[in-house]
């Protein structure tokens, strides 16, 4: 087959290849590296991966054929972030604050805080306004090599607005580069309107929202914020167990603030796709992780954000044999943070996860938990051409150098992510 495009002169070319699935275990520590090695592209899809010599005798060229000579960098997979809430309006720079003297999270969203305050803020804003504030966070990712992006709805907790949310999401989708995967929270938080009658609350979104997203086909999974501030092991489970017979992939909120809640074993149970935080697991629910197909996804950004300096037990979840995802939980109160690069360095550095093991995490591992694995995550023949040149010539510098914005050319679908600098901001600078 013929190549559209052929990246040569790479140094080291980290494909990820191997058998279909997340990997586990020792699996993670190897990134299937290839020195002296070339990419080649046809269209949207890689047509091969490997030596450059092997590359190059594999595929035919014409005079449309581009070449590019990577002058020895680093190929890595683009980045996959399967957890993020990156559609929505105004930051709450103003509740990190509060943290960092000393409040809690809890405290600040029963003041009206947190959550609430988005919805607020959500359900004030009009479509075109949603759309213009996120364009630049997504393109920020976009551009630092974060070419598979989840995002999930929860910040209108009504039915109409939750639609709202996803049909927005999926015209972002439309219009930019790589690929956004919706997820429904609906079940994010109760309402001020729905205190009054919690059982009535989680039946709607049971009853009447789940079918109607269902139906519209606006979203892949259902995903629920499972604490016993928030919604129970009950109630979570309710509304789970009705998602999976609408036929949407189930994905959880789990032990992030109540130590030892049972989030993950519930996720489990239900052969849910993944579970998500897992700051305040317990022993109980690692064992229950490992001996299940559900992927752990870690978010280490999200204790900075909440002034923390307890992270996930990774490293155990690791050795005990668990797939295990990274994610920057993007999202305005608990982790402002749109960089996969720097969730790959804590992964190191808070985590201890080893180089290789944190990009398997940001790459294959994360595809497979957003339902991607088939299509991206690593460099293999027919997965999607998404892809980062890195200014970097080893892939232990990635964790190494901490807050480095190491993408200097990302592709996506085999077309280079390309933004006017002002496009990526959130206030582009007046020109005089």
């Amino acid at each position: 087959m013929k190549a559209t495009l052929i990246v040569r002169g790479i140094g080291q070319l980290a494909t990820l290849a191997g058998p279909a699935g997340p990997r586990r275990g020792r699996a993670m520590d190897d990134p299937g590296l290839v020195a002296g090695a070339a990419l080649a592209v046809a269209g949207d899809r890689i047509l091969a991966a490997g030596p450059e010599a092997a590359v190059l005798a594999a595929v035919t060229t014409g005079p449309d054929t581009r070449e590019l000579d990577a002058g020895g960098a680093l190929v890595t997979p683009g980045f996959v972030d399967p957890h993020t809430h990156a559609l929505f309006g105004r930051y709450r720079a103003d509740e990190f604050d509060l943290r960092v003297r000393g409040a809690a999270y809890v405290d600040i969203a029963a003041a009206g805080g947190g959550i609430h305050a988005s919805v607020a803020d959500f359900r004030g804003r009009s479509d075109e306004d949603l759309l213009a504030l996120s364009r630049p966070r997504l393109r920020r990712m976009l551009r630092s090599g974060s070419t598979t992006i989840e995002v999930k709805s929860g910040y209108g907790l009504d039915l109409e607005q939750e639609l709202r949310a996803l049909r927005l999401i999926a015209a972002l989708d439309a219009e930019l580069p790589g690929t956004l995967v919706p997820t429904f929270l609906g079940a994010h938080e109760i309402p001020p309107e729905g205190r009054a009658d919690r059982d009535a609350y989680v039946s709607a979104i049971c009853e009447d929202w789940l079918p109607a997203v269902a139906a519209q086909g606006v979203a892949r999974f259902a995903d629920v914020f499972c604490e016993p501030s928030v919604f129970t092991l009950a109630e979570s489970e309710r509304i789970l167990a009705a998602a999976a017979a609408l036929g949407l992939g189930l994905k959880i909120h789990a032990d992030e603030i109540a130590a030892g809640y049972g989030g993950a074993a519930l996720a489990a149970r239900l052969s849910a796709l993944s579970a998500d935080h897992l700051i305040v697991m317990a022993e109980a629910d690692i064992a229950a992780l490992a001996a299940s197909n559900t992927l752990a996804v870690m978010l280490p950004a999200t204790s900075l954000g909440l002034a923390s300096t307890q992270f996930a037990p990774a490293r155990q979840l690791v050795d005990a044999g668990v797939a295990l995802a990274l994610a920057t939980d993007f999202n305005p109160g608990s982790s402002c943070c749109e960089s996969m690069g720097l969730i790959v360095s804590l992964a190191a550095s808070a985590l201890r996860l080893t180089p290789a093991e944190a990009l398997c995490a940001a790459t294959l591992n994360a595809a497979w938990a957003c339902g991607e694995g088939e299509r991206a995550g690593s460099l293999e023949p027919g997965k999607r051409a998404d892809f980062v040149l890195h200014d970097a010539a080893d892939l232990r510098e990635l964790p190494y150098h901490i807050g480095f914005a190491s993408a200097q050319r990302v592709y996506a679908r085999g077309e280079v992510v390309d933004f006017a600098e002002d496009a990526c901001r959130d206030r582009p600078l007046a020109r005089t």
